[in-house]
């Protein structure tokens, strides 16, 4: 079930990242909240398991802080309302799988010069590509 619900809400933030260059804070607020809350009714997940699938996301709010944001806040958002849904080994896997492919889009971008150091991209659509690929090897 939570898988599902992952699924569109990255679709969700993916396609606003990719449109309008933001994450909605209030429907992350929303969907932490409502996972939260589907957790402890269901009894389904401990909250240890919860609360340390948000320390990725809280671990990229941090950067956000010491970059002035050169990480978004929107991301580690994004992070940890995956995290309170599936779980610290499932976010983990999925923050670095979405690290691999946004580096690989990087630096492509680099080799044919279409972008430069200081160039910025969306993270969530390397998070929504991670996620399909962990779909389908689940």
């Amino acid at each position: 079930m939570y898988q599902w619900l992952v699924l569109i809400f990255l679709i969700i933030c993916c396609i606003t990242d990719l449109n309008k260059k933001i994450i909605w804070k209030p429907v992350t607020i929303l969907v932490f909240a409502g996972v939260c809350t589907a957790h402890f009714i269901l009894k389904d997940m401990e909250l240890w398991n919860i609360l340390c699938g948000c320390l990725p996301g809280l671990c990229l709010l941090a950067a956000g802080l010491a970059t002035r944001e050169a990480i978004g806040y929107g991301d580690g958002l994004v992070i940890m309302s995956c995290g309170a849904a599936i779980g610290f080994a499932d976010v983990t896997a999925l923050l670095l799988l979405g690290l691999f492919f946004s580096a690989i889009w990087a630096a492509i971008l680099l080799i044919v010069r279409k972008a430069g150091k200081k160039d910025s991209f969306p993270f969530v659509p390397f998070l929504l590509a991670a996620w399909i690929c962990m779909m389908c090897l689940l």
